[in-house]
């Protein structure tokens, strides 16, 4: 049983201990876990806060967030208690399939059965159509992080970005292959077969409108992906979250990647072919990933936020120095911008903000929209 499962299952307490509970007028016939949820559910949103989390269950908030959007939905909260994974969000805007592509590496040289998760909106006509319609839809790709499944990342985006083809692969082993990870496997390799996948069962999917966002781990692979792409892919926006590159990707003003991805050796200088729309998101509390830079595990040490940022900016044309971490712009009471113009470049720092962004992980989401979709118009 994981751990998260068993942190939940002593919330049982609440309702073995007698505490009076009121539940939502919609949950009156709900299950114990329900109506919980909708007891904590104070503004009725169908979602709940950090805040709205009594004090105990919040110390893993984060854990049980699993798209790590700042909130938690019914079903994560569900899933924390059954330890069945939470499946892709259905909606009247579309649906949510699973496909699976094959690949062969070391770990797995009999041929593993890759998964991908793709949320489909209704307005998109697939192979199956008599013929294809003038409705084009961009195409944007979650990342999860370590540990992490493809169908909780899908989460809120498919609302979030309507009228998106939102992919969401399944990293193997639960991770994705940037340095000291269990997964060996080629992922930029595997990237490039979704995106024949992609054109071959969605034709109006708009594959010069592509947008990357993950978090954590998940970042880390965008990072790989904006290095080692060989430039017939373009790439429109990019959004890592909560996650820098490690010194083994960028030292001495140069890019690095590998020659052989079952191993950690970074020997082979590069420079990125393509420029995209860059956010970087990254809080200072985040004990995870330092923000200031720092070892993550035996090998990976990571760069700092706000280095990450100034190297990509250089990488795409801007010939200043390192904005000051004092010179930043506020964009709101917890939330600091350093935007490199000409570069198409943006760092923001959050305040206080851990791995999961805390309190300012819902205004994060609306950010990260605001930022694919102008990009796009």
């Amino acid at each position: 049983m994981s751990r998260t499962i068993l942190c939940f299952a002593a919330l049982s307490f609440l309702f073995a201990s007698g505490v009076s509970i009121a539940p939502h007028a919609n949950a009156m016939q709900s299950n114990p876990r329900e109506r919980a949820f909708h007891a904590w559910d104070k503004n009725s949103d169908g979602m709940l806060d950090r805040a709205e989390v009594p004090a105990g269950p919040r110390q893993i908030f984060d854990r049980v967030d699993k798209n790590q959007d700042g909130k938690i939905s019914l079903s994560e909260h569900i899933a924390a208690f059954s330890g069945k994974p939470t499946g892709p969000t259905a909606n009247n805007s579309g649906e949510s399939k699973r496909h699976t592509i094959r690949q062969k590496w070391k770990q797995e040289q009999s041929g593993f059965d890759r998964e991908v998760f793709i949320h489909q909106p209704a307005t998109l006509t697939t192979k199956r159509a008599t013929k294809r319609t003038n409705n084009r839809c961009p195409v944007t790709f979650i990342f999860h992080g370590n540990g992490g499944t493809a169908q909780s990342a899908i989460g809120r985006w498919p609302q979030l970005l309507e009228g998106h083809l939102i992919v969401a692969p399944q990293g193997y082993q639960r991770s994705w292959n940037i340095l000291d990870e269990k997964s060996k496997a080629p992922d930029v390799v595997f990237f490039g077969l979704i995106l024949n996948h992609i054109e071959d069962r969605y034709p109006n999917a708009d594959l010069s409108k592509i947008s990357l966002i993950g978090f954590s781990n998940g970042a880390g692979f965008i990072f790989r992906l904006l290095i080692e792409l060989d430039g017939t892919i373009n790439i429109t926006n990019a959004v890592p979250l909560v996650s820098s590159m490690v010194e083994q990707q960028y030292h001495d003003q140069t890019f690095w990647t590998r020659s052989d991805d079952s191993n950690t050796n970074y020997d082979l200088k590069t420079t990125p072919k393509g420029k995209c729309n860059l956010l970087t998101i990254h809080g200072t509390a985040d004990r995870v990933v330092p923000y200031n830079g720092g070892m993550r595990g035996p090998h990976a040490k990571h760069m700092s936020a706000q280095l990450t940022a100034y190297a990509w900016a250089k990488q795409q044309g801007y010939k200043g120095k390192q904005i000051a971490d004092n010179a930043g712009k506020p964009l709101s009471n917890n939330i600091i911008r350093y935007n490199y113009e000409g570069a198409q470049v943006t760092h923001l720092k959050v305040l206080n903000g851990g791995h999961g962004f805390g309190p300012a992980g819902r205004q994060v989401n609306d950010l990260v929209r605001d930022f694919v979709q102008s990009n796009l118009r």
